[in-house]
């Protein structure tokens, strides 16, 4: 016999999956994905093994630590991101602010209006810049401005902090003021 046929195959699923599955248990998370790929790998075997059974055995037994190591691969990876992840606020030292206390509300910003705060703030960019990034008006992106700058004040309990509203005034041209 060159290749293994379908219904054999299947009687060999009827008469051991379960075993194989609950083998394949023992290495891995996803037994299913390991029997599958096994069978996947029996049904290209050719010549076909002599031992169909003790094949499956063995091939499943390599396919459940593979996806094991995969798995422990990437959720290394995921932690190893999640810690390089850098704050918003770098450790500069006397910024003039609790940088985890304005995280906190930066996130409570829409997306649009956290991002303008941002541009325009730390990026330093004007209206115009901003607005082909966000792709709205450089007008709209005053306006969002001016509410973001509001909300994060009143989010921060009217403190003295105007985050950056004083940069703005000296580095506004005249036809920015208009908008």
């Amino acid at each position: 016999m060159q290749r293994i046929d379908t219904e054999a195959v299947q009687e060999l699923i009827d008469s051991h999956g379960a075993a194989l599955k609950l083998y394949a248990r023992q290495w891995c998370n996803a037994p299913e994905d390991a029997l599958q790929e096994a069978l996947i790998e029996l049904l290209r075997q050719s010549p076909v093994p002599d031992q169909p059974v003790a094949w499956l055995f063995n091939t499943i037994r390599f396919r459940a630590m593979n996806l094991t190591r995969g798995e422990r691969r990437r959720s290394e990876h995921h932690r190893q991101a999640s810690q390089q992840r850098n704050e918003w606020f770098g450790d500069g030292g006397d910024a003039g602010f609790d940088s985890e206390e304005l995280t906190g509300v930066l996130t409570q910003l829409p997306q649009m209006e956290r991002e303008i705060v941002v541009a325009r703030i730390w990026g330093e960019m004007s209206f115009e810049k901003i607005a082909d990034l966000v792709g709205i008006s450089s007008s709209s992106v005053h306006r969002r401005y001016r509410g973001a700058l509001l909300l994060l004040n009143q989010l921060l309990d009217g403190e003295d902090d105007q985050l950056g509203q004083t940069n703005e005034s000296e580095t506004q041209t005249p036809h920015q003021c208009d908008a």
